[in-house]
C-alpha cells in the first residue's frame, strides 16, 4: 500500500513538472459581423487605414477619419481562432507582402496564410453597438507565427509592417466598434 502511494505521488509530481506553465489570461475578439476601428494603443492618433479609396497600402491613418469603422475582422474557421481582416468598402483583405500590409482580393479557393491573422487581447468586450471596445491590449500577427507581430508608425504615412514581436507600444491595439 505504501509503495503504491509513493508511485502515485511520484507520477503526479512528474506530470506536474511536464505540464505547460499557465499563460496569462487572454481572449479573442468577436465582432459579430460589425465593422471595427483598429487603433494603436501606444501611439495616439494612429489606426489601421488606407490614405484614399484607391490605395492598397495599409498605413497608420484612414481617409475615413480616426475611429471610423474601417475593417471587418471575420473569423477564418481555422484553429486556434484566426481572422481575415477586410476593408469595409472594397472587401479586399489585409495581406502580408514583402513585410508590409497591402489590400488584395480574398482567396477563398486556396488557403493563403499571408491573409490570415491571430488577434489576441488582454480583455474583450461583447457589446458590438457603436463606440464600444471589443478588444483592449490586442496583438495582431500572422496566423500560427508566435514571433511575428503587425506594427504601426512611427508616422501616419508609414506602412504597417510584419516584424518580430518586441512587446513595444507600436504592436498593441484597441479594437472599437
Amino acid at each position: 500500500m505504501f509503495k503504491a502511494s509513493i508511485l502515485s505521488l511520484s507520477a503526479t509530481l512528474f506530470v506536474g513538472v511536464l505540464a505547460k506553465p499557465l499563460q496569462r489570461s487572454s481572449c479573442n475578439p468577436n465582432a459579430q459581423g460589425v465593422p471595427v476601428s483598429i487603433q494603436s494603443t501606444g501611439i495616439p492618433g494612429l489606426e489601421w487605414g488606407i490614405a484614399s479609396p484607391s490605395d492598397i497600402l495599409i498605413v497608420g491613418e484612414s481617409y475615413r477619419g480616426l475611429s471610423a469603422p474601417d475593417w471587418y475582422i471575420r473569423q477564418s474557421g481555422e484553429f486556434p481562432t484566426s481572422y481575415f481582416i477586410t476593408d469595409v468598402d472594397s472587401g479586399l483583405a489585409a495581406t502580408i507582402t514583402g513585410g508590409e500590409l497591402i489590400l488584395n482580393p480574398v482567396n477563398n479557393a486556396i488557403y493563403q496564410p499571408n491573409q490570415v491573422f491571430d488577434i489576441t487581447c488582454d480583455s474583450c468586450g461583447t457589446d458590438v453597438s457603436p463606440g464600444n471596445v471589443l478588444g483592449q491590449g490586442c496583438v495582431i500577427g500572422p496566423h500560427n507565427l508566435s514571433d511575428a507581430c503587425i506594427s504601426i508608425g512611427p508616422s501616419a504615412v508609414d506602412a504597417l509592417r510584419n516584424s518580430g514581436c518586441t512587446a513595444e507600444s507600436d504592436e498593441v491595439y484597441t479594437i472599437l466598434t
